[in-house]
């Protein structure tokens, strides 16, 4: 293998580049995998320029897409996963059920909650958001409510999924890159997340107690169920797939794919049996997606499939071929050093951790390398200092993945906004799950009791 040190002017070369494509992309409405694929052929370049070989480059890009394997083929389950459960009725099945106890409630807590179990479920903020998110903005509409509030609520509800379900990409894909064990980064995560959930839940307790739904003005609520059962099958048969993916990951603790494998697999067995469905139209549904042909069924219960994770499965392909050659040609290994290098402590290890998450999701507007980049190259610095690398993980995931909606520029964000109808600025101050996490990840190392030695290190 060449060991030759590559000058650190290619090293800041390779990242303007990725960074300036990155935003161009944006900018131009071009998918931000794109912004990647340029910023991988600059480092394969480099890497020629520097005396590597074409095999060389080869190999190390495979290593860097090998380690985010897992996580690639959990992605294409979940996207068939989520198209044969609106189709079969499970998702139907959990609106439902949730809807139909919402007579005297605050809707703005109820919207906190449901989407904060839903999340839990589908591993996805977005998916949650358009689904079960703009369900009860239909509602809120129709009840005359502010819209701002509901939708900050629902992003916080959403958003808790994609940083703790453990059927996240991004959860999953921080789990891989810190070597960790996802199920047991959800329990490290519980110190932050139990307080945070609890606060903002209060939170909304409060806004929503003036937002009570009355019985005088549920008509929307009956129209959605009414909507629901009437082109869906809703029964508790339907939710046998997402408990049977929860009892086996967390109480049986089988790998998460195995899990999401048999929760597809009881599901497509429900669509065939129980409701009759062609094998060759379930087939369909789970590469392309669930588009039913009624305009307002297709307003709350639209996508999924194999093919909507396209964007998703090239970003992490590009990002993890990336990281790969600049991993194993060292050329951001003076960067990460120099930046290392002044962490003294504990705190101030935290501190530039979260830092450092948080920059690469502004600046870059990617979820996934805001996961990559620390995961990668903090975790000889967390061994270093004795540190739990699921700590490593939980901070990773407690700023990087959990702000990306607070940022407008940010793909989520726009998407938020486009989904909802309504702005981010308008959101984002009552997103507080979304910001108190953070602030909770900068407070944190200054309790009592957080450097208690763990089995992998310090807590």
């Amino acid at each position: 293998m060449n060991t030759n040190i590559i000058n650190i002017k290619y090293t800041y070369l390779t990242i303007f580049i990725s960074l300036a494509s990155i935003i161009a992309a944006i900018l131009l409405r071009a998918a931000v995998y794109w912004g990647l694929f340029a910023g991988f052929i600059v480092a394969v370049i480099v890497s020629f320029i520097n005396g590597y070989s074409l095999k060389e480059v080869c190999s190390m890009t495979v290593t860097g897409v090998k380690r985010a394997l897992l996580v690639l083929i959990m992605l294409s389950l979940i996207g068939m996963l989520i198209s044969i459960w609106m189709a079969s009725g499970t998702i139907p099945s959990m609106i439902f059920y949730g809807f139909k106890y919402l007579s005297g409630t605050n809707i703005i807590l109820a919207a906190f909650i449901t989407c904060s179990v839903i999340s839990m479920v589908l591993g996805t903020a977005l998916g949650t958001i358009s689904t079960v998110g703009s369900v009860f903005l239909s509602l809120a509409i129709g009840l005359g409510f502010p819209l701002a509030p509901l939708v900050g609520a629902v992003v916080s509800g959403s958003y808790l999924g994609d940083r703790t379900s453990p059927m996240s990409s991004s959860a999953n894909l921080t789990a891989v890159i810190t070597e960790t064990n996802i199920i047991d980064n959800i329990k490290h995560m519980m110190s932050t997340t139990i307080p945070v959930f609890s606060v903002t839940g209060l939170v909304y307790m409060i806004i929503g107690n003036k937002f009570v739904s009355k019985a005088g003005n549920l008509y929307e609520i009956e129209y959605i169920q009414n909507l629901l059962s009437s082109n869906f099958n809703i029964s508790f048969i339907s939710l046998i797939p997402p408990l049977l993916i929860l009892l086996t990951s967390v109480i049986l603790r089988l790998p998460i794919v195995k899990s999401i494998a048999i929760g597809l697999s009881a599901s497509i067995l429900i669509f065939l049996i129980r409701d009759g469905a062609l094998l060759k139209d379930t087939l369909y549904i789970a590469i392309n997606g669930y588009y039913p042909i009624d305009k307002y069924i297709a307003k709350i219960m639209a996508g999924g499939g194999l093919i909507s994770m396209k964007n998703v499965l090239l970003v992490i392909i590009f990002s993890t071929a990336l990281n790969g050659i600049l991993e194993g040609t060292r050329m951001i290994a003076p960067l990460i050093e120099r930046f290392s290098s002044s962490i003294t402590n504990f705190k101030n290890l935290i501190h530039k951790t979260s830092i450092l998450c948080i920059a690469i999701s502004v600046i870059t507007c990617n979820q996934t390398l805001s996961s990559i980049i620390p995961g990668q190259y903090l975790k000889k610095t967390y061994e270093n200092f004795s540190i739990s690398r699921n700590t490593l993980a939980r901070t990773i995931s407690d700023t990087g993945i959990i702000i990306v909606p607070l940022i407008p520029w940010n793909v989520n964000a726009i998407l938020v906004s486009s989904i909802m109808g309504i702005s981010a600025l308008k959101y984002i101050p009552f997103a507080f799950l979304c910001y108190l996490l953070p602030m909770l990840t900068f407070i944190y190392p200054s309790f009592k009791g957080t450097q208690v030695k763990s089995k992998q290190g310090l807590e």
